[in-house]
This record gives C-alpha cells, structure tokens and sequence, in this order.
C-alpha cells in the first residue's frame, strides 16, 4: 500500500511540472504587393475575453519590413457593429502586437492595415469567435 501511494505521489509531481497545453493558434498570411502580411492568434476566442494578436510583416525576400504604422479593424459581416480598430506596437523589426476583446460569439473578419512608405496594405482574415466561457 505504501508503494501505490509513493507511486501516486510521484505521478501528481510529474503531471504539476508538465508544461500546459497552448491554445490553438490561428496563423494565416497574404501577400500583396510585394509585402506578405501574417497574422497569429487564437484559433478558438471567446467572447468578452481578452486576446492577443501578432503581425507580422515580410517583404518577397522573407526579410521583416518596418511599417509607419499597423492597426486592426474587427467587423462582424453578419450585422454592424461599433468601431474597434487597436493599433499594434512594434516588438521587433516586421513584428507587431495589438489586442483587443470580441463582444459578440459569431463570425468575425479581421482586417489588417500597414502602412509602410506612406502606401497602406490591407489583408482581411476571418475567425469564429464562440460564446463566453
């Protein structure tokens, strides 16, 4: 008996230093004009929490482009909603981070906007967002 319960013990302290599970993550890009726009995220956001976002900005060499500036517009194709469009900060060269909150379960496009040497990209994805947990 004593042995089934060191056994069990060392089994608790194992499973508590596993590292945890990621989420799922949404990665997608699109290039245009020379500049591939990426964007990682959550694959499965829930409403009314708060999410993160990474862009990401490559030229056709695979090289990072700094951007004068990237923000996200969230829209919901299915009915208007008010405007949410957070601006990202750059981490690095060609890396940027925003992050924002659904306020609704559905269907969800998320524009990308850089505007680099004065000319804006725009790059549009499309996520499902589901119900507060």
């Amino acid at each position: 008996m004593r042995i089934h319960h060191q056994l069990l013990l060392l089994l608790l302290l194992l499973t508590a230093c596993m590292p945890a599970r990621s989420p799922e993550r949404f990665q997608a890009e699109q290039q245009l004009n020379g500049l591939t726009i990426g964007l990682e995220t959550n694959a499965r956001p829930a409403m009314n929490s708060a999410e993160q976002f990474i862009v990401t900005l490559r030229d056709d060499q695979g090289q990072p482009v700094v951007a004068d500036e990237v923000y996200l517009d969230f829209t919901m194709p299915a009915m208007p909603m008010g405007t949410n469009r957070p601006i990202a900060e750059s981490e690095a060269a060609g890396r940027y981070r925003a992050a924002t909150a659904y306020t609704m379960e559905g269907e969800w496009a998320i524009t990308v906007a850089a505007r680099v040497k004065g000319v804006e990209q725009r790059a549009t994805f499309t996520i499902v967002v589901l119900p507060a947990r």
